[in-house]
């Protein structure tokens, strides 16, 4: 007994070590959360949004009277413009100063009594009618009403695109990641056309002296404009029209 030797063993058994993430994994994961979105949205989403957008369309092209140049698949009924009739006057100074009275019918200046201050003149104002036998066209409300008409064009189309690829309703569609950037490239453009149709009525391009000058319809005033004057109208923002801010001289 004295001469035996014991060994003694000890065995640990440890669980194996977790795995490192696999940044991969999660990069391949987010991916696919965006196409799901990306497709969900096609299918939920997008058409909602533009019957609403196509609905406001067809309230603008209603008030504007554009049934002759908006898409015809949003049905709105022909109508014929009706004059509207605005009075003007000077925002600085005297109301006396500058006067005016503007009758519209759709784009079209028919008609514009103007008053203004003009010490060469008998009695010391100047007072003219013009009846234009040529088109006085407001540019802005005619660029207004094209940028609108093509978005509804536009839109309609896509409309339609969307109904083809929702298929027959039976659960199965051809919406893909294709077909959500060929979507939204349309939505873009659309969205720059009513950025410009905003534009031309919020930041009015006013004519210059030259072209004022040899502005047609500014000669059909009775009388005629002194030499030394010069008549223009134009959209301001919210205000519909109003006479140009200055009654420009111009040196011949």
């Amino acid at each position: 007994m004295e001469g035996q030797q014991h060994s003694l063993t000890i065995t640990t058994n440890y669980p194996p070590a977790p795995l490192s993430p696999n940044p991969q994994d999660d990069r391949d994961k987010i991916r696919q959360n965006k196409d799901d979105e990306n497709l969900w949205i096609q299918r939920h989403d997008i058409e909602k949004t533009l019957r609403g957008a196509l609905g406001h369309l067809k309230t603008c092209c209603t008030i504007l009277n554009l049934s002759a140049k908006c898409d015809e698949r949003l049905k709105i009924d022909f109508s014929h413009g009706t004059t509207e009739k605005y009075q003007l006057m000077s925002r600085t100074g005297s109301s006396d100063n500058l006067k005016a009275s503007v009758t519209l019918l759709d784009d079209n200046v028919i008609q514009a009594e103007v008053t203004v201050k003009y010490p060469k003149a008998g009695g010391g104002y100047y007072r003219a009618v013009a009846q234009p036998d040529v088109q006085w066209k407001l540019q802005q409300l005619q660029d207004l009403g094209n940028h609108i008409s093509r978005v509804t064009i536009m839109l309609c189309d896509l409309q339609e695109e969307l109904q083809f690829l929702r298929g027959n309703g039976d659960g199965t569609d051809s919406f893909s990641l294709s077909t959500g950037k060929r979507i939204l490239d349309e939505l873009k453009v659309t969205m720059n056309e009513i950025s410009l149709a905003r534009n031309s009525i919020m930041l009015p391009r006013k004519r210059s002296l030259l072209e004022l000058c040899y502005f047609p319809p500014t000669r059909k005033f009775v009388p005629p404009l002194p030499q030394d004057q010069l008549i223009s109208f134009y959209i301001s923002c919210c205000r519909l029209v109003r006479i140009l801010s200055f009654v420009g001289r111009f040196s011949r």
